[in-house]
């Protein structure tokens, strides 16, 4: 009996193999063109007709332990036309599936996100867990930087977007799938990493803010942070008190993030409430902060202060310099009072009474001061 029901399950299991792989051709890595990282780029030409152009990092297979990278460019009148072109040039198959990172060349993402976004939405092949940024100038020139330890520079960029959750608040939202969802919903706002070449190597220097589909904006580190701190929940980064250089405090914490929305007639208010949990890093401002709960709760209100004052300065610039809704309020706002209004989210927050609250907590103190 315990011999007709392995031979059962060895037959099912062998037709179920031979179901799923058939008509599947297993080809080495070396015939096949493999991506790293999609650029996006935009030329004009002298008639003033727009063309698109992108090119694309894949992997050279020789038999090293690292790879070395090949970049191959389509050009076109539409996106289509651009993988014809490639394809012409190219002498392998080109697959996707394993792309890292899409790299927007900033005329690209000022023209608008919506053709390339509407191509790769349609193949079901395209990594949609792959990350975005925005560069400097145009993708290729990131694409032809070289970091050394890293076959191409989309491989060292995928790994510093990943980690830099760690710090300046930001978050993981720069995947395909959260461009999707970003750019058609209400009241939603779309912002990615900010790419240039800083000492020979591309870094984070900012964000870009979106409006829908179309870049509007590059804004700084300083500002990225609060930015973060403010729109997204569950982030982490440094905060510092002090004047100078010998004497700060340095509070390393998590965010938590409430919004609430009020309506009276036409007029929006929100209420951000955040919550600041973490460790003191380093400490050269206040004495013996572990042992003195006064001096705890001096530090805590101190960095109260000095949050919701750098919130509030990114707001007013917000509502009368930017007049976007960076922060997704719209969308709080959306849920509670009904969506497909015809409201005009960017003016309506523009235009909003926007309270933040921030309350700071220490969690732990380190091994002491020395």
């Amino acid at each position: 009996m315990n011999y007709k029901k392995f031979l059962v399950i060895l037959f099912f299991c062998l037709g179920i193999y031979i179901f799923y792989t058939r008509g599947i051709n297993f080809v080495p890595a070396e015939e096949l063109a493999i991506p790293s990282t999609i650029g996006f780029d935009i030329t004009q030409e002298d008639s003033g007709e727009i063309k698109f152009s992108i090119p694309i990092a894949v992997y050279n297979f020789t038999g090293e332990a690292t790879p070395s990278t090949l970049i191959q460019t389509g050009v076109g009148k539409t996106i289509g036309d651009t993988r014809e072109d490639r394809q012409a040039k190219a002498d392998l198959k080109f697959i996707l599936g394993l792309e890292k990172i899409i790299i927007w060349g900033e005329a690209a993402a000022q023209y608008g996100l919506e053709p390339e976004i509407d191509i790769l939405f349609a193949n079901p092949n395209v990594n949609d867990t792959g990350l975005n940024a925005v560069c400097k100038g145009d993708a290729m020139d990131i694409l032809k930087s070289n970091v050394e330890g890293y076959p191409n520079p989309g491989d060292y960029l995928s790994n510093v977007i990943k980690h830099a959750t760690e710090f300046n608040f930001f978050s993981d939202n720069y995947k395909l799938m959260d461009i999707y969802v970003r750019i058609g919903a209400e009241g939603r706002s779309l912002v990615l990493p900010y790419i240039e070449i800083k000492d020979k190597k591309p870094a984070i220097t900012g964000i870009a803010l979106f409006v829908k589909d179309k870049m509007v904006k590059k804004i700084g580190m300083k500002e990225a942070k609060i930015l973060n701190l403010l729109k997204v929940d569950n982030v982490k980064g440094i905060l510092s008190l002090g004047d100078n250089s010998k004497e700060y405090i340095d509070y390393y914490a998590t965010s938590k993030k409430k919004v609430k929305c009020e309506k009276v007639k036409d007029k929006y208010t929100f209420y951000i409430d955040l919550s600041l949990t973490g460790d003191i890093t380093n400490n050269n401002l206040y004495e013996d902060i572990a042992n003195n709960p006064d001096m705890a709760k001096k530090f805590e209100g101190n960095m109260n202060k000095k949050v919701e004052q750098m919130c509030y300065e990114f707001i007013d610039k917000m509502q009368n310099e930017y007049k976007i809704d960076c922060l997704g309020l719209g969308r709080v706002a959306a849920a509670k009072y009904g969506r497909h209004t015809g409201t005009d989210w960017n003016k309506a927050v523009s235009e909003a009474d926007i309270v933040v609250k921030v309350k700071t907590k220490i969690d732990r103190f380190g091994r002491g001061d020395y």
